[in-house]
C-alpha cells in the first residue's frame, strides 16, 4: 500500500484497502479462535508493530495527496473568481489592438 501511496495510484490504494482491512479481520479472529502460544503472540507482536509503522507512513503520504488537493481545489476556486469577474466585462472586452478611450 505504501509502494501505491508514493508512486500516487491512488485507485489501486483505495481497491487495495478493503482486501486489507478483511486481512486484519480475518487475522484478529484466527487470533481469538486458535488462543496464541508465546511464539505465536512474539510474532504477531511484531507484524503488528510493522503494521502500525506502515499505517503511520501511509497516513504521512495520504496527509501529503490532500494537501496538494486542497491546493488545487484553491487554485481552481480561485480561477472561476477571476473568470466569473471579467466574464461580466465581456461585451465591453476591447479587440487586440484598438485604442482604449480615456
Amino acid at each position: 500500500m505504501i509502494v501505491l501511496a508514493q508512486s500516487q495510484q491512488w485507485d489501486a490504494l483505495i481497491e487495495l484497502e478493503t482486501a486489507y482491512i478483511s486481512a486484519v479481520e480475518k487475522t484478529s479472529h484466527f487470533v481469538a479462535a486458535t488462543g496464541s502460544s508465546m511464539t505465536l503472540q512474539d510474532l504477531l507482536h511484531h507484524k503488528l508493530q510493522q503494521i502500525l509503522d506502515n499505517e503511520a507512513e501511509l497516513k504521512r503520504l495520504l496527509q501529503l495527496r490532500m494537501d496538494e488537493l486542497r491546493a488545487l481545489i484553491g487554485q481552481s476556486t480561485q480561477q472561476n473568481v477571476v473568470n466569473n469577474t471579467y466574464g461580466q466585462f465581456y461585451d465591453q472586452a476591447l479587440l487586440l489592438g484598438e485604442p482604449q478611450l480615456r
